[in-house]
């Protein structure tokens, strides 16, 4: 039901008040004229009061949309339905959804979260005060950070999502990216999901809602972390640099989507003091050699955590890669990001990446309102316009 606008809330507010008025007036025994004075002093009084509260210079705050509102009700459009059973990408894939576990928004229960040890507040970056220009913001450093956070922002912005850019300080001793599992748990005691992305990566679709993206990776209600599984890929000749100690493929921490279950907390703790080795013999080889929490995580919490299946496997192509990584020779797994594109290779690919998804976004809104009203913007050569081009055409 939409909300009562200012005037309505006035109109009633008087009707209520005179309600009230009548009957108080003839439980005490006044006249009719007595009644008929108040009356009209009232509606005096509540006519000055409207005007005053209407008054454009007068309007209340509360009244004026905010950024996050217009932006919501803006993608309403074009937002892809949380319980379709599919979607269909620009190319014509489609991606099939089997499960629906999630049917509703759960609007600001989920997080988006950004966790970064850099400030992008500099010359032509997203958190200087300094209009940014888009075309010359650099591809790399702290203007791919920029171009990343944009892309996070939007979407939680069209999906009704919080959002929050955690400025982290360097950790003693370790490499900075230690620093997501002991953020993520400490921001998962407020909220029911914690998505966190990582400043290379990107959202594909924007309009696709993270709930539907839940049932297609079937995280469910006891789901505690889902990771996409890494791209393989061979360093420094060794074709196994992708693998655990047990052969399996990483779990890759460029996105990380956890659900506040105390089950979550238990597993957060033990994957950020894993280098303490308190509980895991030899992880503290992980401080500062590749691939940090990443291969922590997946060497032992993966198989100390996952009993009733409360780890969840995203698969490498909706949520690792990008198109064209799987071109390079040391890459062994073409994928592409259909979902989240993770660019660990070419980090310079990241504006472009953002700033595609953010454009076909609005092209989309633009092309399906224009498709919608065109009946009221287009006109067609012909019928009642055929006499004056005729003249036109003659003029010239």
């Amino acid at each position: 039901m939409a909300l009562l606008t200012n005037g309505r809330i006035v109109i009633v507010s008087v009707a209520t008040f005179l309600i009230v008025l009548i009957c108080f007036v003839s439980l005490r025994g006044d006249s009719v004229e007595s009644i008929r004075h108040l009356k009209d002093h009232a509606q005096n009084a509540a006519q000055n009061a409207a005007e005053n509260f209407c008054a454009p210079d007068t309007k209340p705050d509360f009244a004026k949309p905010t950024v996050s509102d217009t932006i919501y009700r803006l993608f309403d459009v074009i937002r892809h339905p949380i319980t379709a059973k599919k979607y269909v990408d620009l190319d014509g894939n489609e991606f099939e959804v089997k499960g629906s576990t999630w049917e509703k928004s759960l609007g600001s229960e989920i997080l988006i979260l950004d966790i970064d040890t850099r400030l992008p507040d500099g010359e032509n970056e997203i958190f200087n005060e300094k209009h940014l220009n888009w075309k010359t913001m650099d591809k790399g450093g702290l203007g791919m950070v920029s171009a990343a956070f944009m892309n996070h922002y939007l979407y939680s912005q069209i999906h009704g999502y919080d959002y929050k850019f955690f400025h982290a300080s360097h950790m003693e001793d370790m490499h900075d990216t230690w620093v997501k599992p002991h953020v993520v748990q400490e921001m998962l005691h407020s909220y029911k999901f914690v998505v966190f992305i990582d400043a290379d990566a990107t959202i594909t679709h924007l309009e696709v809602p993270m709930e539907w993206m839940f049932n297609r990776w079937n995280i469910t209600e006891n789901t505690s972390i889902a990771l996409p599984i890494d791209t393989e890929q061979i360093l420094n000749g060794d074709k196994n640099a992708s693998h655990d100690s047990k052969g399996n493929m990483e779990l890759n921490t460029g996105v990380i989507i956890a659900q506040a279950l105390p089950y979550t907390f238990e597993m957060l703790t033990a994957w950020k003091t894993c280098p303490t080795e308190r509980r895991y013999e030899g992880c503290g080889q992980w401080k500062n050699n590749w691939s940090h929490e990443q291969r922590a995580f997946s060497e032992y919490i993966r198989y100390d955590f996952n009993e009733n299946n409360n780890i969840v496997e995203i698969p490498c192509d909706e949520a690792m890669g990008y198109p064209g990584i799987g071109d390079k020779s040391w890459i062994l797994s073409d994928c592409k990001g259909q979902f989240v594109r993770h660019h660990t290779v070419d980090k310079g690919f990241t504006k472009a990446s953002s700033g595609d998804a953010m454009v076909q976004a609005f092209a989309d809104i633009m092309q399906t309102t224009l498709v919608k009203n065109q009946q009221r913007v287009r006109i067609d050569e012909g019928g009642f316009t055929k006499g004056f081009m005729d003249k036109f055409k003659n003029d010239s």
